[in-house]
């Protein structure tokens, strides 16, 4: 019959064979742990610095474009202003692809 007390689960003395072995498991497991922890945060700071590199590419980019925006407009209001009739002029592609043909 039991007392009512929880029985103590079956847990070797730390100073025997088999605490030993246990102890000496559960070391090399959180060392296992810790480096793949470890690669994992250099992981993530490597994509993380290729994330910034992309979106500081990515803003660069869009700022150029504005600039280039900008220019088109002004350009073409210069042209306005002169005239020009630049707008009813034959498209470029047509005129190198005639340059081509004309090469062969």
């Amino acid at each position: 019959m039991t007392s009512g007390k929880p029985s103590k689960p079956n847990v070797s003395h730390p100073h025997s064979e088999n605490g030993h072995r246990q102890l000496f498991n559960e070391t090399e497991k959180n060392e296992q742990y810790r480096r793949g922890v470890k690669m994992l945060q250099e992981r993530c700071k490597a994509i993380q610095k290729n994330n910034e590199r992309i979106v500081h590419r990515l803003h660069a980019v869009k700022k150029m474009t504005r600039k280039r925006n900008r220019e088109v407009e002004i350009l073409k209001n210069r042209l306005d202003r002169y005239s020009d009739g630049w707008r009813t002029a034959p498209q470029p592609v047509a005129v190198k692809l005639e340059e081509s043909k004309a090469s062969e």
